[in-house]
């Protein structure tokens, strides 16, 4: 009898000390999947955050800039900066007309300082001039005229810069503008909107 009751005893225990070590247990797997899952969906937001926020920094659109300003310019080709040194106006190029009423020749000095060797022709091309800014933009035709010295297929290493002309066709007017070709802006070529502004009076 005695063989029973201890054995009796002894079973309760055990159970009791089972059911205590139950309580203290980690959280069951799907409790642990839904705390991950938190977690993660935590840590994506604050990186898209993140990358919103540097994108909104580094890519800022300059609308305001004159002759003589620099444009910091964020594109698929890379990053750099464009100075517009100045720009004058000619009616003929190697003895021929424009087909408009004149030619714009543009001095530029492009430097490169992102990380990436990038293309002169590519990098300049993104621009175009015009005088209105509702109408289309013309772009960079110094390809068809041997006088002018402009940039070319060479490329430029980080930290390096190069300055040229760059010869544009042009309508006879009060006020120029040269600013990224629209359809960039657009497709996303170039991440940022630059706007250089100046007069007929400015021209050299």
């Amino acid at each position: 009898m005695k063989n029973k009751v201890f054995a009796s005893i002894t079973l309760t225990m055990f159970i009791l000390l089972l059911t205590a070590c139950g309580d203290s247990e980690e959280p069951t797997t799907s409790e642990s999947v839904l705390d991950e899952e938190e977690t993660n969906e935590t840590t994506e937001a604050e990186v898209e955050d993140k990358d919103e926020t540097e994108t909104e920094t580094v890519a800022e659109d300059q609308l305001d800039l004159r002759m003589g300003d620099m444009a910091t310019i964020h594109s698929t080709i890379g990053t750099y900066e464009v100075t517009l040194n100045h720009v004058h106006y000619e009616e003929e190029v190697d003895g021929e007309i424009s087909e408009l009423d004149g030619f714009l020749i543009a001095n530029y000095t492009i430097e490169n300082i992102g990380d990436d060797t990038i293309t002169l022709m590519e990098s300049i091309n993104v621009l175009e001039a015009t005088d209105d800014l509702e109408g289309t933009g013309e772009g960079n035709v110094s390809g068809s005229y041997e006088s002018i010295e402009s940039f070319d297929h060479d490329e430029l290493a980080p930290g390096e810069k190069s300055t040229k002309d760059v010869l544009y066709l042009a309508y006879d007017s009060d006020d120029y503008y040269i600013r990224v070709v629209q359809g960039l802006i657009a497709s996303e070529g170039v991440k940022n909107e630059v706007l250089f502004t100046f007069q007929k009076e400015e021209i050299e």
